[in-house]
């Protein structure tokens, strides 16, 4: 059976059954698929690391200036008040505890689904497993999108502060926020819907028929 007629044979699974299947190719199938799925992840995780960086170096770069007495000095601004670096370093530890909640969730999964051998059944279940967290942590998503949601409020409060914005500017910035929160939930969840609940259900319903004694 050639590459192209497995790819059909995956395509159509949840119709037919896998009689007389070429393991070996439908093996390189699911690992191709796999890689694009993986790559999606990957990239969501660079988002969520980047972003991280970036806010927590702004905040490092603002109280470094203002320990150094050189904020007040900077056109309109003024040195921190002491409620103002309180503000800051909630906001550091909200978006540290979301970058590393997401990283050592991230490598936990990854050391449950090592496996010693590299057989086609293996890699669906380490598939199946990596699909499933994947869905699960993205279900509370919007709670877990909370905590920089709210350090990014307070980092932009600060900065409202010490540079003469009036702060009734965050009237429209809070609602602002709260939408994009909402927005990101409901982003991830047609994430779900749409790529993670179908390939979930192809995964099993493969497996399932792989290992039917009957096909």
């Amino acid at each position: 059976m050639e590459f192209e007629d497995i790819q059909v044979v995956w395509n159509s699974q949840h119709d037919k059954p896998l009689y007389g299947v070429d393991e070996v190719g439908l093996h390189k199938i699911l690992r191709s698929k796999s890689q694009r799925f993986r790559r999606l992840i990957y990239w969501q995780h660079l988002q969520t690391y980047g972003s991280s960086l970036l806010v927590l170096m702004l905040i490092a770069a603002i109280l470094l200036v203002n320990y150094f007495g050189l904020l007040g000095k900077i056109g309109s601004s003024r040195a921190l008040a002491g409620w103002e670096i309180l503000a800051l370093l909630v906001a550091t530890v909200s978006w540290l505890q979301f970058s590393l909640s997401v990283y050592f969730g991230q490598k936990q999964q990854k050391n449950r689904e090592q496996s010693d051998t590299q057989s086609l059944l293996n890699d669906l279940d380490r598939e199946i497993k990596h699909t499933t967290y994947q869905i699960r942590t993205r279900k509370n998503l919007l709670m877990g999108f909370i905590p920089p949601y709210i350090g990014t409020g307070l980092f932009i409060l600060v900065v409202f502060g010490v540079t003469g914005v009036s702060r009734w500017i965050l009237i429209p910035v809070i609602p602002g926020l709260i939408f994009a929160l909402v927005t990101e939930s409901r982003s991830q969840q047609r994430l779900i819907d749409r790529e993670m609940v179908p390939r979930l259900r192809e995964l099993e319903t493969l497996r399932e028929k792989l290992t039917d004694p009957h096909r």
